[in-house]
């Protein structure tokens, strides 16, 4: 028997390999926080054990709570009490309280006594965790050399039992000396703390693994905040280890190239980006060097648009794992603002430079225009003061004026007298568009403003790509109704020039291929309370991907160094935002842009 509790022992212990998963899955302690027994024990393997104990000893078993109520169903229970003694309300009662009894805590040993209700010897062994009571082990439901059976007939009649019934059940119970009953005794309070102990080490086991959940949900919930960090970055985050093989992917980096995370761990840097393979020796070098490595505005050719990134690799070691975070910035715009910037300033030096220069040219300008209006009166006008000073020459001034204009002098001083006019037309235009505005707003006439503008754009010609725009015609669709708007003149007139020189530029590039004559027509009229301009051309037009995206800033088709993609952003801007207006142009490819400007009428 001894053997047999041994081996029973020894599957218990073995049994805790099992617990520790099924703890895992245990909830919260139960009612008011206490620990019951079968928080601690799987029910079908106690059941086992103690049917195993019951049949090796020969003695009926159940283990109860502290109180008697059953936790598990009896094992080897004799006909007296399950049929007979239990059956009855007040036997049952008297079972529970001795049942109770007989499992209060005992460190000695057993406890061994007959039973409150049968009078039959029982036995009973607490167990208990961390110093709480938590169920007893009772054995028992035999009879021994001191089993008194008048006792037990007078008890019967006591709880309403069949007398006769009571003494032959009695007679079926199992008969065991009282020292073997000791022996079994011994071997339950053994088997009792072992359970007990065992019923420690799971609550201790059940503490840890709680903590461990506990800390593995932070660890994962710290994990998850720092992954919506760095998925929320704008930046492309891909983490590599000393190979230049892809660990982490952000959500960036899965936006920019269309690759999940899944697709791209474990593959190599240069497979997945090709353009950043040259970063590989940088993430060798942070690394063996522990130091951070940027590189500034590294270009790259997407979509036949130059794009420009920072790229930063930061060297990482985490767990003896040597590895980095290569970071890749979109810097675009910000190169292009910063050129923006640059030529800004560059302009701001040659308006100044403009302005002087015009100012330089009003003078001899004035000059030229003064002294051929007045050869112009000298010589061909009649007056007193003329022909007293040709009688003076012995000449006739009848004959010299006729000289004159036989030989076209009259046309050649019109013509230094128009191209002075014109030039000066030109200077004065030139003045008032590099002039900073002043915020002056106030009524002007849009088709004056317009006119500024065309005299502007015709003044206009870049000997680089050999166009001249003073061959282009315009044609001037005006309405009768005086048109004008609210506005600072010099930022119409900007928004103006823009459209027709891109339009020139435009029709004079395609002059070659479709052997149009480039030509403007203007529309000036009041609609309702809006001024309507259209501002129509007869170039190549433009495809609906470029249509879609003319006021876009840095947007350019223009080969580089010929435009930047600002003029038609910001003219939207001044129509849009500064005049609360609005602006857009229709567009059929071969057959010419038209741009509307609709203006609030003053």
């Amino acid at each position: 028997m001894q053997e047999r509790l041994e081996a029973e022992a020894r599957r218990l212990r073995h049994k805790l390999a099992k617990v520790e998963a099924e703890l895992a899955a245990l909830g919260e302690p139960g009612q008011g926080g206490e620990i019951g027994f079968l928080d601690l024990f799987d029910l079908d393997e106690i059941q086992a054990i103690q049917d195993a104990f019951a049949a090796a000893t020969g003695v009926a078993s159940m283990i109860t709570s502290p109180s008697g109520e059953p936790i598990t169903k009896p094992s080897n229970f004799c006909s007296l009490c399950e049929k007979i003694i239990r059956t009855t309300e007040k036997g049952r009662a008297n079972c529970m309280r001795s049942d109770a009894a007989l499992g209060k805590f005992n460190p000695k040993g057993a406890t061994l006594k007959p039973c409150l209700s049968s009078g039959l010897w029982d036995g009973g062994a607490s167990i208990s965790v961390d110093g709480r009571h938590i169920a007893n082990w009772l054995v028992g439901q035999v009879r021994n050399e001191e089993t008194d059976l008048k006792k037990l007939r007078a008890y019967a009649r006591e709880i309403g039992a069949d007398e006769d019934a009571f003494a032959k059940a009695m007679e079926e119970v199992t008969y065991m000396p009282l020292d073997q009953f000791r022996e079994v005794g011994r071997a339950l309070f053994l088997l009792a703390n072992l359970m007990s102990w065992t019923a420690y080490q799971n609550l201790q086991l059940r503490d840890n693994i709680r903590e461990i959940r506990n800390a593995h949900k932070q660890v994962v919930s710290l994990r998850n905040y720092l992954s919506n960090i760095i998925d929320s970055m704008p930046s492309v985050l891909v983490g590599v280890d000393a190979k230049g093989r892809i660990t982490h992917w952000n959500m960036r980096a899965s936006a920019v190239t269309g690759y999940e995370p899944g697709e791209v761990e474990g593959r190599l840097l240069s497979d997945v980006l090709p353009e950043l393979g040259v970063e590989l020796a940088r993430v060798s070098s942070a690394i063996d060097e522990g130091r951070t490595v940027h590189q500034e505005r590294v270009p790259e050719d997407v979509d036949g648009e130059r794009r420009y990134h920072d790229v930063s690799v930061y060297p990482l070691v985490a767990n003896g794992v040597q590895g980095a975070v290569v970071r890749v910035d979109d810097t675009t715009e910000r190169v292009r603002i910063e050129e923006m910037m640059v030529q800004s300033e560059k302009m701001l030096s040659v308006g100044g430079l403009a302005a002087g220069m015009a100012h330089e040219v009003n003078n001899p300008l004035a000059a030229i225009l003064g002294n051929a209006r007045l050869l112009k009166k000298r010589l061909l006008e009649w007056g007193k003061r003329n022909e007293r000073v040709a009688q003076e020459c012995g000449l006739e001034l009848d004959r010299v004026i006729d000289y004159a204009r036989r030989r076209e002098i009259a046309s050649m001083i019109d013509a230094i007298i128009e191209s002075g006019e014109r030039a000066g037309n030109v200077v004065t235009n030139m003045l008032g568009f590099s002039r900073k505005t002043d915020g002056d707003v106030r009524e002007e006439s849009v088709a004056a403003i317009l006119d500024k503008s065309v005299e502007l754009v015709k003044s206009g010609q870049d000997l680089n790509h050999h166009y001249n725009f003073k061959d282009i015609e315009f044609v001037r669709e005006y309405g009768e109704e005086p048109a004008t708007v609210r506005c600072e003149p010099g930022k119409l007139q900007q928004v103006f020039f823009n459209i027709l020189y891109n339009g020139a530029q435009a029709m004079t590039f395609a002059m070659a291929e479709t052997g149009r004559a480039p030509r403007f027509v203007l529309r000036c009229a009041r609609s309702g309370d809006m001024v309507r301009v259209e501002i129509e051309d007869n170039g190549p037009g433009m495809e609906e991907s470029v249509r879609k995206r003319v006021f876009e800033p840095f947007f350019t088709t223009k080969a580089p160094g010929v435009g930047t993609g600002l003029g038609m952003s910001v003219s939207y801007f001044i129509v849009s935002e500064d005049m609360g207006g609005t602006m857009r142009v229709e567009s059929i490819p071969g057959r010419g842009a038209k741009f509307i400007i609709e203006l609030p009428a003053a």
